[in-house]
């Protein structure tokens, strides 16, 4: 059995990270193979029951709380998937991500995830990093400074402090370039 193969999407809020897996989704569904698309039950800005670009793209999914739950609820083998679909992957813990989709490599199942490389303060997610270092592919995406337009590589925290993991969009963050961000 040949081992699946993983693609990690990486960027900044609005950078295009959902939409750019929605893509990649659209994509498997059209050569009729079998997907499932996950993500934490912490993302709640939009829907549960949905991945979501901030402009109001959609596909279902499935929110889990964690792998244990994803375990019970679906039966991970080559005759019901073909490719696994992750978003927001950072919220996800690191250690039981990294197993669970090593196993599902190993298992030949292909995984396809997305989410934020670093947060607001400028510190790598360790799920995000860790999947990068295991990746066949690796797709850096970016977006548009809010201030100047320029390449936006940083997420910008709006107000200072709080908690690292602060679920939000357009109300809490946006994106920015190097010279007008600063960590929040």
């Amino acid at each position: 059995m040949q081992r699946g193969t993983l693609e990690t999407i990486v960027g900044a809020m609005f950078a295009g990270k959902t939409s750019e897996l929605l893509k990649k989704i659209l994509w498997v569904k059209h050569q009729q193979k079998k997907i499932l698309v996950l993500k934490p039950i912490i993302d709640n800005r939009y829907s549960e029951k949905l991945i979501s670009t901030h402009n109001n793209i959609t596909h279902e999914c499935y929110s889990i709380a964690n792998w244990t739950d994803a375990r019970k609820r679906f039966d991970f083998n080559t005759e019901n998937l073909d490719t696994l679909f992750l978003d927001e992957v950072q919220f996800m813990k690191a250690d039981e991500t990294l197993e669970n989709i090593d196993e599902l490599l190993n298992s030949g199942i292909n995984v396809v995830c997305a989410g934020l490389d670093q947060d607001s303060r400028g510190k790598p997610w360790e799920t995000s990093s860790l999947l990068l270092g295991l990746a066949d592919k690796i797709t850096k995406i970016y977006g548009f400074c809010n201030i100047c337009g320029q390449e936006a590589t940083k997420t910008y925290r709006k107000n200072k402090g709080g908690e690292r993991t602060q679920v939000g969009a357009s109300d809490v963050y946006e994106p920015r370039c190097l010279k007008h961000w600063k960590p929040q």
